[in-house]
């Protein structure tokens, strides 16, 4: 039960598209609390949320609701098949290649718009959100059908750090301690395992970008992943370089361009933009024939590439593992 609650702003981040909203907001990581007798089915469970509030449960949860795709793919990573799902369709687009849905949950809506009498009917004992992501009046009604954990998201000062903590947070709601370290552990085996791939073939310190690039109209805006990002984070990890840094913004790194901006890029770098099978490839139908992106000396050397399909970029330990995977994938095997 929460012990006080404060009422969340709406939802706000300073990249305008939709997919950037699917990420949270900037917050200070989430706190664990557990029982000393942690591990019995049976064992009151705690955590403080991004709100500062303090969220308790007489014992872990089994039935959760999850109203963002980073929750979901946490869930499911931690062995537990959410009963509820907001968006399930396009977390299966963009988030179910690299982490698929087990179960059959119920689609619960829109993220930042879900459906309290579907929720209500789920019976949940756990409902997972984002810190100022729901409605106020859709969140007092929620409150009154299971406690609700906010998670915050993501922290631009510590990116891979706020995930962790986030991901620590859901697995102490759920019992899951152990199955939480198992994925982090194989995690960092993977980027270590990547690093030493990105060594062999002699590009260690080559300047990378996941560029998420969208038109609307003539208007294209370009997404940057920057040094802060998590993505970002884990290509240096692996011994690769920044090829964009801006800072971005404080939640979660991101800064937007033209394609003008692309020309402060090193002619060494190796582009990728983050692909979809179900949208439009805006590269080829937005951005191919243009004189400036055609000129780009990376563009001239072949050095761009469609990465990060049914990778969410924002995702949690399993996600940033896939984006490791991927650049290996793109940069090495091709």
């Amino acid at each position: 039960m929460r012990t006080s609650r404060a009422v969340p702003s709406l939802f706000a981040l300073t990249a305008v598209a939709v997919l950037t909203a699917a990420c949270g907001t900037t917050h200070e990581a989430a706190t664990t609390t557990t029982d000393p007798s942690e591990g019995a089915s049976d064992q009151a469970v705690s955590i403080v949320d991004a709100l500062g509030e303090t969220v308790e449960l007489p014992a872990p949860a089994t039935r959760v609701v999850t109203l963002e795709w980073m929750h979901t793919e946490v869930v499911t990573s931690l062995g537990v098949d959410p009963v509820g799902v907001s968006d399930v369709a396009g977390y299966e687009s963009w988030v179910g290649a690299s982490v698929p849905l087990t179960g059959d949950p119920v689609d619960v809506g829109v993220r930042r718009e879900p459906s309290v009498e579907a929720i209500a009917e789920l019976e949940p004992d756990l409902i997972l959100a984002p810190e100022g992501g729901i409605p106020d009046g859709a969140m007092e009604q929620m409150e009154r059908i299971a406690p609700i954990a906010f998670l915050g998201g993501s922290n631009a000062s510590d990116p891979i750090g706020s995930i962790l903590e986030d991901f620590q947070s859901v697995a102490t709601l759920l019992g899951k301690e152990d199955v939480a370290e198992q994925v982090i552990a194989e995690m960092d085996e993977t980027i270590e395992a990547n690093a030493a791939a990105i060594e062999e073939a002699g590009l260690a310190g080559t300047p990378v970008v996941l560029a998420s690039p969208y038109a609307e109209g003539a208007n294209l805006t370009i997404r940057m992943h920057g040094p802060r990002t998590a993505v970002q984070a884990v290509a240096e990890r692996m011994g690769l370089a920044s090829a964009w840094e801006d800072e971005g913004d404080d939640a979660f790194g991101l800064s937007n361009i033209d394609m003008e901006g692309l020309t402060a890029l090193p002619d060494d770098t190796r582009l990728l933009y983050w692909g979809n099978d179900d949208e439009d490839d805006v590269v080829e139908t937005a951005m191919a024939g243009n004189p400036v992106w055609e000129n780009l000396p990376f563009v001239q050397d072949g050095n761009v590439h469609r990465a990060a399909v049914g990778v969410w970029a924002y995702g949690g330990p399993e996600s940033l593992s896939a984006w490791s995977d991927d650049l290996v994938a793109q940069l090495v095997t091709q």
